[in-house]
């Protein structure tokens, strides 16, 4: 039976083969199959094409209806959304771009639906809009997707909000995907928008291109914007390159002309020296300190190099910066080849100077003026080279390792005191102790037992490691040195008996001589009388010394120049300067003398009458034997000088003698009596 039906089975399948006539069609992939909506949409895109919009727009809409889904739905909703961008319907046109580049994101036409709605959203004054829907947009498509006029819409929107750096960048882009007219129209516009950009801009964008057309573009661009910013210097630095680089370019020659004028503008009169001081005001007096010290120096040098007479050309800044910003440019049309001063009004001079790149040397301790560029130098005596050379002779003759800092609460306390521990702690040294006042005040016992130990009691446990490093100095170790220091005796008769703990061998009292000789005696009333006393320039005062006696023997004081120093040098300054001015010179009439020394020294040395020769003159100016010490000037500008290193010895300043002993066993070392 089961045979039999296997047969039947055979049987049925060759019955129904044989009468089979054709095998059934399947349609292959990619075939044009005609749907109902077909005709409708070929109506509707030759209505479209004879400007038929009207119609045509009810055409697609009965294909969309008939057959929504159909290859070419992304087509009809592009078309709808162009017809109604003409009719005026804004809102409609938007709404059907967005579905189009939502619903069919594959889609071809999605790149111009995008720039169709870019470009309707700027016409409506919406750019922060085109940015933000832009951006986001080029984030996710693929560059080649991307059109030309998409970057441009984009640029455009950058370009009507100020934000002149971006609108390049999208121009630049643009540009590159460019071709044929798109190309051109692109380049226009990225020359346009380069035009109007800063310096710094043009330098952010170069650091984005690689191409040489448009590099050229910029590094033309940049010199002319320096150019413009009066930055002539770096004008002729990137108009060079661009004239090296591209000798091809169609502004080479005009590159040429500006390099040719330029360096005929930086040239000066020879040996023209501007000077810039406050000649009248609350500084005159100071003003008119420097300026004897420069015409001082130009008496001494009636004639340098080839015979040639120096040209002073004197300026008052009246301690106001815009007649200080003036003043450099009047001299740089007077063709000076550099500027000594201001004292004040400093900061606005020097970045004046700068930009018209003038070499300007100022007197001021303000801080970072040598940053301000290339063509500002400083030489002036500094908190920072105060407090070095202090830390200095104070470690490595003296042989202190140990310090405490007592200072005024105020700015210039503040300052030194803080400049002060970071030396100490620089040359390896220890603050063991840091104590502020009242500025105002007179009473200073608080502070000084604190730093004494005595405010707190005496510590039970110091370790053997701290005592060998910095040892403790009692009253009962000091008993023999009450001889010596006539009038700072212990006065027994005082109700605190202590026994003071000093575990510093010196202090750094950062204040005026009035102040500082009220404090020093309290020092050693409160037994701390073996230690070295340290202060800046502003201990230079024989009012100092005579308020404060014998308590100032172990005084040590820093300054940029001493009058009766044992150099010929400055020996020779200070009787010729008494000789024509029947004064004594001091720091300001020295530095302002050695500042206009060395400036006619480098102008003799530089190779051209021009003021970036000048500069480098001045830069490498070294060892300049001057009256307020050896002095040249840092890469930055700032003046390395040594200072002078003064102690007060019978009630009169000298200069610090080391006796071998300091030199040769800096640990014990002592001052010579």
């Amino acid at each position: 039976m089961y045979f039999f039906f296997r047969i039947l089975v055979v049987f049925f399948l060759l019955l129904t083969a044989a009468c089979s006539t054709k095998p059934i069609s399947l349609p292959l992939p990619g075939a044009d199959l005609k749907s109902p909506g077909q005709s409708v949409f070929q109506d509707a895109e030759l209505a479209y094409d004879k400007g038929l919009y009207n119609e045509a727009l009810v055409g697609y809409q009965h294909f969309l209806h008939q057959s929504y889904g159909d290859r070419h739905t992304d087509t009809a909703l592009f078309k709808i959304g162009r017809i109604y961008r003409r009719m005026g319907n804004d809102k409609d046109s938007l709404a059907v771009f967005a579905r189009l580049t939502h619903e069919f994101p594959q889609s071809v036409l999605v790149p111009d639906a995008m720039h169709e709605t870019l470009t309707l959203l700027f016409e409506r004054g919406q750019f922060d809009a085109v940015i933000s829907m832009g951006l986001g947009f080029t984030q996710k498509a693929g560059t080649s997707s991307l059109s030309p006029p998409l970057y441009m819409v984009i640029a455009d929107a950058y370009t009507a909000l100020g934000a002149r750096l971006n609108a390049a960048r999208f121009y630049y882009r643009a540009w590159n995907v460019a071709s044929g007219n798109d190309e051109q129209i692109a380049w226009n516009q990225l020359k346009k928008s380069v035009e109007k950009l800063d310096t710094d801009e043009i330098q952010q964008l170069i650091a984005l291109v690689a191409d040489r057309p448009v590099m050229g573009l910029l590094l033309y661009r940049l010199g002319m914007a320096y150019l413009m910013d009066e930055s002539y210097d770096d004008a002729r630095d990137v108009l060079g390159a661009f004239v090296d680089q591209f000798p091809e370019h169609a502004e080479r020659q005009d590159a040429l002309d500006m390099l040719q004028s330029l360096a005929l503008r930086s040239q000066y009169s020879p040996y023209a020296v501007g000077c810039l001081l406050p000649l009248s005001g609350a500084y005159s007096v100071f003003g008119q300190r420097a300026l004897d010290g420069i015409e001082f120096a130009v008496n001494q040098m009636a004639t340098v190099g080839d015979g040639s007479g120096l040209s002073l050309i004197i300026k008052d800044t009246r301690s106001d910066p815009t007649v200080a910003e003036n003043a450099v440019k009047a001299l740089d049309q007077e063709k000076v080849g550099a500027i000594l001063g201001p004292m004040a009004t400093s900061e606005h001079a020097a970045a004046a100077a700068q930009h018209r790149g003038i070499p300007i040397v100022v007197f001021t301790q303000r801080d970072g003026l040598p940053e301000t560029g290339a063509y500002v130098f400083r030489n002036f005596i500094t908190p920072q080279m105060q407090v070095r050379a202090l830390v200095n002779v104070a470690v490595e003759k003296l042989g202190v390792r140990c310090f405490a800092i007592l200072y005024p609460d105020e700015k210039y306390g503040r300052r030194y005191m803080n400049l002060f521990w970071d030396e100490v702690l620089r040359q390896g040294g220890i603050v063991n102790g840091v104590e502020a006042y009242d500025p105002a005040g007179t009473d200073f016992a608080q502070p000084i037992k604190k730093l004494a130990g005595i405010f707190y009691g005496s510590p039970k446990n110091l370790s053997d490691h701290h005592l060998s490093r910095c040892p403790l100095r009692t009253f009962v170790d000091r008993q023999h040195q009450d001889d010596k220091n006539k009038g700072a005796r212990r006065n027994g008769n005082k109700d605190d008996h202590y026994d003071p703990l000093v575990d510093f061998s010196a202090i750094f009292i950062p204040d005026a001589p009035k102040k500082a000789s009220m404090v020093i005696p309290q020092l050693a009333y409160h037994d701390i009388r073996d230690v070295y006393l340290l202060g800046t320039n502003l201990w230079h005062s024989q009012a100092l010394v005579d308020a404060s006696g014998d308590y100032m023997e172990n005084a040590l004081i820093v300054d940029g120049f001493f009058a009766e120093s044992q150099s010929q040098n400055v020996k020779d300054f200070v009787a010729a300067f008494q000789s024509a001015f029947e004064r004594t010179p001091g720091i300001i009439e020295a530095i302002a003398y050695d500042s206009a020394m060395m400036m006619f020294q480098a102008m003799h040395r530089a190779a051209t009458p021009s003021r970036r020769d000048l500069k480098d003159a001045l830069l490498r100016l070294r060892d300049f034997e001057g009256v307020s010490g050896r002095a040249g000037f840092a890469p930055n500008g700032e003046a390395e000088k040594n200072l002078e290193l003064l102690r007060i010895e019978r009630g009169r300043f000298v200069q610090l003698p080391l006796s071998p002993a300091a030199e040769n066993t800096p640990s014990t070392a002592v001052l010579t009596p």
